[in-house]
């Protein structure tokens, strides 16, 4: 996270120096919604991972704004590993009718703005992210970012001590706060479900053993 500060501020002075459009993703969030993200890919390994779908949907408040929600498929990879397709249920013929990475992320990018992002795990999500949006805009994603594996982390810990021992999978979470998953490997339903898990976390002081 810190490399990631150290980027922002660098990003920040190079698009200074012009008229990016871009400008107002950097300025500091004022109002009081969040966005929960998802990403789903071809690969664990953020070197080689394509982006097969992308969902994002509002928080507002103690709330899901379910209606206020993005919810993309990319054009298919080359290569569709079938690893993947088992998992996330995306096979070629149901990414023929996706969008070009440039413009899934363009959306993507207009939909978040400036307000802060909501994910699990969500460091891998935005070194995807990254890899794909340098080369087409010279910057990384700049909003401000929590991850609800580490509320999770925090709060257990205050629960249980320092040293027990915590199930830190999406499933033992959801299971632990009593959480339906909604679509479990598909970048909405992931989100969906991340978000409610953020106003579960946040609403509890701490976690029971």
């Amino acid at each position: 996270m810190i490399k990631r500060r150290l980027r922002r501020i660098r990003d920040v002075w190079k698009l200074r120096q012009g008229n990016s459009s871009w400008k107002y993703l950097f300025k500091r969030y004022q109002g009081q919604e969040l966005v929960s993200l998802d990403i789903e890919t071809t690969s664990l390994d953020v070197s080689k991972a394509q982006i097969l779908s992308i969902a994002a949907v509002v928080i507002k408040g103690n709330r899901v704004v379910s209606s206020d929600k993005l919810s993309l498929t990319l054009t298919p990879p080359k290569e569709l590993p079938r690893a993947s397709v088992k998992i996330h249920k995306l096979r070629r013929m149901d990414l023929n009718g996706g969008l070009p990475v440039e413009e899934a992320l363009e959306k993507m990018l207009k939909f978040i703005g400036n307000r802060p992002i909501v994910g699990y795990n969500i460091g891998y999500d935005l070194a995807v992210l990254d890899r794909y949006l340098r080369p087409l805009y010279e910057f990384g994603v700049p909003n401000q970012s929590i991850d609800v594996m580490d509320l999770y982390r925090n709060k257990a810990q205050l629960a249980g001590g320092v040293e027990c021992q915590i199930n830190l999978s999406f499933e033992a979470i959801a299971k632990k706060l009593d959480i339906p998953i909604l679509g479990r490997h598909t970048a909405l339903g992931d989100a969906m479900t991340t978000a409610i898990m953020y106003l579960r976390l946040k609403s509890s002081a701490s976690l029971s053993h």
